[in-house]
C-alpha cells in the first residue's frame, strides 16, 4: 500500500483495513472505524501540541498502523505531511523545514544517532513498532533528542500510552481519558466510548494512568515448575550483549521447557555470552543452550519473531 492508496480508502470507507504485526502469532486483518482512529489522532495531537501549522513526517510504511496513524493525524489537523519509502537510512535526503513529529521504528534511530549532525531540526520523535533495546535507549537519552516510546497495538489504533526516553526508567502514561487495569495478571485497556481490551502483556500498574510493561504472558517459559519471563532476562543481558538476541525455549523431557539464547553473531561469541550469563543472571535464568544465527527472523516492522521452530 502507498499513502495515495490510503487516501483513497479513507475517502471511500467508514473503516480502514489494518494488519496486525504477526510477532506473536499469525498476522490478522482487522477493520478500524475511522471515528476511533480520529479519536486516537486527537489524543496524540494534544500530547505533542500539534496544530494546522505542524509538519508530520513518516518513515513507516502505511501498511502498518504506525504509518496509517500519521496519515490520520494529518487528516485531523489539515497540516503538512511528508513521507519516504521506509529504509534504515531515514531522512538521508531530507532538506525541508523543521519536523514537528517524526515517526520511526527503533532500527531507524540507529542511523539518526550516527548522523545526528546532518539531521534536520526535529521537535519530537515517536518510536514504535517494537521494543527499544537498553543500549539504544541509553544512546537516545544522552543524545538530547526529544524522543518518546509508544505503547499500543493495531487494535487500539496505535498507542494508548507514551513515555519520554531519558535517564531513568519512566513509566508509560496513558493519553487522554484512557485507563488501564489488571485482568488475570495481564494489562487491560479501557478506551471510553469504544472498547475494553484485554492484552497478553504483563504489567506493573502504578495507577489507572501509569504502568510498566514487564513482558508477555504468552512468552512466559515454565521450566522445572518455575515461571520465567524471557523479556526480563533480555533486559538484564542487553547492556552487556551488543548483538541482537532473544531468549526462548525448546521442549525438554525433564524440565518441560529448556531455556535457549539465540544470538545474531558469530560462533566465536558463544563463550563470551556464556560468561556474561553466569555473571549477570540467577541460576534459574541462565540459558541451557546458546546458539548463533546469521539473522533472527523479524516481522516487516522490525519485531523479532520468537518461535523457535521458525529458526533453521
Amino acid at each position: 500500500m502507498t499513502y495515495e492508496d490510503l487516501d483513497a480508502e479513507w475517502n471511500n470507507s467508514s473503516e480502514i483495513e489494518c494488519h496486525t504485526s504477526g510477532s506473536t502469532g499469525n498476522p490478522k486483518i482487522i477493520r478500524l472505524p475511522k471515528v476511533q482512529m480520529l479519536m486516537s489522532a486527537k489524543r496524540t495531537a494534544e500530547f505533542f501540541g500539534l496544530t494546522k501549522d505542524s509538519l508530520l513526517y513518516s518513515c513507516i510504511s502505511p501498511d502498518y498502523i504506525g504509518g496509517k496513524m500519521m496519515f490520520v493525524r494529518q487528516q485531523l489537523l489539515s497540516c503538512r505531511f511528508a513521507w519516504e519509502t521506509p529504509s534504515n537510512k531515514p531522512l538521508q535526503n531530507y532538506k525541508g523545514d523543521t519536523i514537528s513529529l517524526l515517526s520511526v521504528v527503533p532500527s531507524q534511530m540507529l542511523y539518526i544517532l550516527d548522523n545526528i549532525k546532518e539531521m534536520p531540526e526535529i521537535q519530537n520523535i515517536l518510536i514504535g513498532g517494537s521494543s527499544i533495546p537498553v543500549s539504544l535507549r541509553k544512546s537516545i537519552a544522552s543524545s538530547g533528542l526529544n524522543a518518546y516510546e509508544s505503547y499500543g497495538m493495531t487494535e487500539t489504533s496505535s498507542h494508548i500510552a507514551i513515555r519520554k526516553i531519558q535517564d531513568g526508567n519512566e513509566p508509560f502514561k496513558t493519553l487522554g481519558d484512557i485507563t488501564v487495569d489488571n485482568y488475570n495478571g495481564a494489562l487491560e485497556i479501557n478506551i471510553p466510548g469504544w472498547q475494553k481490551l484485554r492484552t497478553n502483556d504483563v504489567a506493573h500498574i502504578l495507577s489507572p494512568s501509569e504502568f510498566f510493561i514487564l513482558g508477555r504472558l504468552d512468552n512466559v517459559i515454565i521450566s522445572g515448575g518455575l515461571k520465567i519471563n524471557p523479556e526480563r532476562i533480555e533486559d538484564k543481558l542487553s547492556p552487556y550483549i551488543e548483538c541482537p538476541f532473544i531468549v526462548t525455549s525448546v521442549p525438554d523431557e525433564k524440565w518441560g521447557q529448556r531455556l535457549v539464547l539465540i544470538a545474531e553473531c558469530k560462533d566465536s561469541m558463544i563463550d563470551e555470552i556464556s560468561d556474561i550469563c553466569r555473571t549477570v543472571l540467577e541460576s534459574h535464568e541462565r540459558p541451557k543452550e546458546i546458539h548463533t544465527i546469521s539473522s533472527i527472523p523479524r516481522t516487516p516492522n522490525g519485531k523479532l519473531i520468537r518461535k523457535y521452530d521458525q529458526f533453521p
